[in-house]
């Protein structure tokens, strides 16, 4: 048998190993350690535990530890609990050491410390507190239910039931789990609870989202004589932030002060933090004079500007910023964001280049947000500038930074760079893509978008809504209708979004059955019809000319917004209804709705189409002296066309002088209408020439002028006017009337030979100059024409059944001789003829029109 060395020796000839300990060793107890852990057998222990008994480390609980971990690792743990007797050494001690050490150690817990545990259980070694104290940390950790059972009638079976400590560690665990049932059992049975208890359980409410029951807590705490500190106040605040209880949040501010508890730190941030959530931006900024620390104040200050940025206040939040003592990256970036967000885009460009000359390196989240302002400024300079920094820093062009550099070039039309993006991206996913169509789109590519759109190997809601979009941004109705039937038959269901853009395709042109259809898509398919939706079908039937379904949408909906409101408003004015269009705005007034920009153009519209002078005067006033709202172009244009159509044209000409705003060329263009339905010609001269000055080639402001003259027979100014347009090269704007029948949008321009009827459309024109011929003796018979209205009234004679409504829609306003012509239809065809023109609808029937000669 070969002779052992002396341990002493073996230790001495290897070098000391790294050990993780949360303790400082001595280089002799380090050697024990390693030799111990690499211990196989008993008689490789013999001579370790030798020198250990000589050195008396075998009483070191560490020591101690290893050594049992190593007989329970053999499977001799009576050989271990004989050496310990011998030194007389407690073995729940031992044990204890040896779970705390497993606890310490990252490999295989907690699932270790529970073997230990059953080892303990089985060798019938006497369990205490630190015992089930280690077991409970475990349980938090990696929590099984059968485990933390077990653990906790382990607790009761051995006589600690009634141990705070343990109580309150259960509270814990099962409060970690979510397991509120359990937590308020152990609470409720709880004999003597001290402020960890109370602490625990309103925890568990605020982490489980039951804000008020913590909060209710508070009062039973005070009443059971528990004083609360600091942990409890940031729970309690933390609810407050949540449920935006400012005046409890308040209360407990007041109660933390008045008692002494420290109000720096983590409840600092969590009072900045509700005073924030809870609009009180001032009272959050005055306790940033408690705050002492730098890394703090930097926290705090952070807060506060993220703060003024969610409720829009910039000029605070960049006074703040500007104050910050100092600015981290957080810092900047959260003001840089702010900009961006509230449409202040050089701001943010000019503040990042501030940023770079503080040496501050931005990160993936900063980039993408200045990335985001290039793009909506269309700042390709810049953009690319930023993509450089993005290759210089080494980052990868994935993800939100990938697409937000295709959004860039796409928005910019430098789609060559989006796709080469877009092909380099490692990771392509559907938002790479929206992106990448987006740009076909917004270019006007529509061919190849509808291509790439075909293409992409996966589309959402976004995919579909931005090829509609396009369609119906191009006028593109019957293929805009086509891809919608394509997506009912898709994986992917059309959205609030799908349908409002075509609710607004077929206001657009005036297609009411097609709208009709989507309203009745909506109600089969059971989708609820929010504000939104609801303002684009009023909006759809207020534009199609049916005020009846307007009306009825309009009042299906029980909390309007403003913009509900103002389409129905809207719709009103369009029928030359003012009076309606007044009461329903008094009655928005009464509901508590303010009114908006949008409005107030709606109800003067209405108050110009009814010539309603005092009440035009009396709405255009309050927006501005009751309801704080500055007077834009558009609305000094609708005061203009009210004083044009009842024929005070000196006083629009002095209104359009005195306007603190300078009037554009639709104000002069409303004058110019006026005066040739009143024959002031000289008028309409000043009108021109202040037409001229601002749009040399206005073509209808030429036309008007030129039609002035013929009425006043000043032919030769007639022709002057013709001779100059044919020099500048302006062309007459060419009438366009739409007309829906049988599922397709048909397009009429003056003198067109294009449709295929057009050979019953020509003989129906005839026709009715035969009507006009026969009606003579009871009116004058307007000159014949071949404007768009005309051949489209003729196709919807000869396509639609007798007696049926005839829907039109203009893009330019009626010329007397066609109006007339219209009611002479009407009466000749018994039909009614509905005609929107830009502003306004015209209905016709027997002989007379709802505008009643205003228009």
């Amino acid at each position: 048998m070969a002779s052992i060395a002396h341990p002493s020796t073996i230790f001495s000839s290897i070098p000391s190993p790294t050990v993780k300990a949360t303790r400082s060793i001595s280089d002799p107890t380090q050697h024990c350690i390693s030799f111990l852990k690499s211990c196989s057998n008993t008689k490789e222990f013999l001579p370790i535990h030798a020198h250990l008994i000589t050195t008396n480390l075998i009483q070191d609980p560490l020591i101690a530890s290893l050594i049992l971990q190593f007989f329970v690792s053999i499977e001799n743990v009576d050989y271990a609990r004989l050496i310990f007797s011998q030194q007389c050494m407690p073995e729940t001690k031992v044990w204890n050491a040896l779970l705390e050490n497993q606890l310490q150690d990252q490999d295989g817990w907690p699932k270790q410390v529970f073997l230990t545990y059953y080892q303990m259980v089985s060798q019938g070694i006497m369990l205490d507190i630190t015992t089930f104290h280690f077991l409970l940390h475990a349980c938090c950790k990696d929590f099984d239910i059968l485990q933390a059972s077990e653990v906790q009638g382990r607790i009761l079976k051995s006589g600690f039931g009634i141990s705070r400590s343990l109580n309150n560690n259960l509270m814990g665990m099962y409060s970690k789990d979510g397991r509120l049932k359990e937590v308020r059992q152990l609470f409720e049975n709880f004999p003597d609870r001290d402020v960890i208890t109370w602490n625990t359980m309103i925890s568990c409410y605020v982490r489980l989202g039951l804000f008020t029951e913590a909060l209710d807590l508070f009062g039973k705490m005070l009443a059971d004589g528990i004083k609360p500190d600091e942990i409890t106040m940031i729970s309690l605040v933390s609810a407050c932030s949540k449920l935006r209880d400012l005046k409890m949040g308040e209360s407990l501010h007041l109660y933390a002060e008045e008692n002494g508890l420290d109000t720096s730190g983590s409840l600092l941030n969590c009072l900045v933090d509700m005073y924030i959530k809870c609009g009180e931006m001032r009272k959050a900024f005055k306790l940033l004079g408690s705050c002492e620390s730098e890394t703090t104040d930097v926290v705090l200050w952070t807060t506060l500007i993220s703060g003024f940025v969610k409720v829009g206040d910039l000029t605070a939040a960049r006074h703040l910023f500007n104050q910050t003592r100092k600015k981290n990256l957080i810092s900047w970036t959260t003001m840089i964001s702010g900009y961006v967000q509230g449409g202040f885009y050089s701001k943010s460009l000019e503040l990042f280049r501030e940023m770079r000359l503080e040496n501050v390196r931005p990160d993936e989240v900063a980039l993408l947000t200045v990335i985001s302002a290039c793009a909506h400024m269309e700042y390709i300079i810049l953009g690319r500038s930023i993509h450089g920094l993005v290759v210089k820093y080494g980052m990868i062009i994935d993800g939100f930074l990938g697409n937000s550099l295709i959004d860039l070039y796409s928005k910019c039309k430098l789609l060559d760079l989006a796709n080469k993006v877009l092909e380099q991206l490692p990771g392509k996913n559907v938002v790479s893509w929206n992106s990448m169509l987006d740009g076909y789109c917004r270019s006007g590519e529509i061919e190849k978008a509808r291509i790439f759109f075909e293409k992409m190997p996966e589309k959402d809601e976004v995919s579909w809504n931005t090829m509609m979009n396009c369609y119906t941004k191009f006028h593109l109705f019957e293929e805009l209708f086509d891809l919608f039937r394509e997506m009912q038959g898709s994986k992917v269901k059309p959205n609030s979004l799908t349908l409002v853009s075509l609710l607004s395709s077929c206001a657009s042109v005036g297609a009411l059955n097609h709208g009709i259809w989507v309203h009745a898509h909506i109600k089969r398919n059971q989708i609820a019809i929010d504000n939104k939706l609801a303002t684009a079908l009023v909006n759809m039937y207020g534009k199609c000319g049916s005020i009846h379904k307007a009306e009825e949408v309009f009042s299906e909906i029980k909390a309007k917004t403003v913009f509900l409101w103002t389409a129905m408003i809207a719709a009103h004015a369009m029928e030359g209804q003012p009076h309606k269009a007044i009461a329903l705005y008094m009655e928005m007034e009464v509901s508590g709705i303010k009114p908006d920009h949008i409005t107030f153009i709606a109800l003067l519209s209405a108050c110009s189409h009814g010539g309603l002078v005092d009440e035009g005067y009396r709405y255009f006033n309050k927006m501005r002296t009751v309801y704080n709202l500055k007077p834009a172009v558009q609305h000094y244009g609708c005061m203009v066309d009210l004083l044009g159509r009842v024929g005070r044209l000196e006083d629009a000409k002095e209104f359009i002088e005195t306007m603190p705003i300078e009037p554009d060329a639709s104000i002069w263009s409303s004058l110019m209408r006026a005066c040739a339905t009143y024959h002031k010609v000289k008028l309409a001269e000043h009108a021109f020439e202040c037409i001229i000055k601002m749009d040399p080639s206005n073509a209808s402001a030429y036309v008007l002028l030129s039609n002035i003259y013929a009425k006043a027979k000043r032919w030769e100014d007639m022709s002057w006017v013709r001779r100059k347009m044919k020099e500048i090269g302006v062309q007459k704007q060419l009438g366009c009337s739409l007309i829906e029948h049988n599922g397709t949008v048909h397009k009429f321009t003056s003198g067109d030979f294009s449709d295929t009827k057009y050979a019953e459309i020509y003989s129906m024109l005839d026709e009715i100059e035969g009507q006009k011929g026969r009606l003579h003796e009871e009116e004058e018979a307007a000159p014949s024409s071949q404007h768009s209205e005309k051949l489209a009234v003729a196709f919807g004679l000869i396509t639609t059944p007798t007696r049926t409504p005839i829907r039109i829609v203009n893009n330019l306003r009626m010329c007397s001789d066609c109006h007339s012509d219209m009611k002479m239809i009407s009466r000749a065809y018994d039909r009614e003829i509905v005609l929107r023109e830009n502003f306004r609808f015209h209905r016709f029937q027997h002989g007379s029109c709802s505008c009643n000669g205003h228009w």
